[in-house]
């Protein structure tokens, strides 16, 4: 076994005080981030297998030239990440407090091709607006299985044609403020997804990648 494994398992399963709150007390999520955001980096530097497994499901999705959204984007590590091969990133998250981290980020290395929308999905995309590749990265653990099935509607809605879907999540199997393998292939083909592919990878991790047609 991993000397990872039990340690990942006990970190995950601190999401579980999220479950009472999902989509219910947005105003507790946020607090809970506004104190988070300053250790929410280090968290994650902690474990290597997160950026490395966050940055395999970003590539298999976001190709060259991509207009690419990222769904909770929190301090930017995902669209950072991104934005190597998006010619634009549209970072979303409805915490200021990480979005302000996201941002010092950005003029520290003088990053241009990443815009910040501090909100909610859809709510701050502008009429008409789609993507060609929408990421997203421990968002769903903050919504009930309903606003989960719309929101992946959403996605869906919000893509071109040729448009492409991937998640980075923890398995449900291990908390259940996450979704299960069989719940995200049923939000996923309930909004219309094709070539839907789920990888457990590193102990807790999971990327799901999928495609409009």
């Amino acid at each position: 076994m991993s000397i990872w494994k039990p340690l990942r398992i006990a970190y995950i399963k601190t999401t579980n005080f999220t479950h009472g709150y999902q989509g219910k007390d947005t105003s507790k999520i946020n607090d809970f981030y506004k104190l988070w955001s300053k250790f929410y980096d280090l968290s994650i530097y902690l474990d290597p297998a997160y950026q490395r497994e966050l940055d395999n499901m970003i590539e298999s999705v976001v190709f060259q030239n991509d207009l690419t959204a990222d769904l909770g984007c929190g301090t930017g590590l995902s669209s950072i990440h991104a934005g190597i091969f998006a010619k634009k990133v549209v970072a979303i998250d409805p915490s200021i407090d990480m979005t302000n981290i996201l941002s010092k980020k950005l003029q520290k290395k003088s990053i241009e091709n990443i815009e910040i929308r501090t909100g909610y999905f859809p709510n701050v995309l502008k009429s008409g607006e789609v993507f060609d590749s929408i990421i997203s990265s421990f968002m769903f653990a903050h919504l009930t299985g309903e606003l989960r099935s719309k929101i992946v509607a959403d996605i869906f809605n919000n893509l071109n044609s040729n448009g492409r879907f991937g998640l980075f999540s923890a398995r449900g199997e291990v908390a259940p403020s996450f979704e299960t393998k069989d719940e995200i292939k049923d939000y996923l083909l309930n909004a219309g997804f094709k070539d839907i592919q789920i990888n457990d990878v590193s102990d807790i991790y999971r990327i799901t990648t999928a495609k409009k047609k």
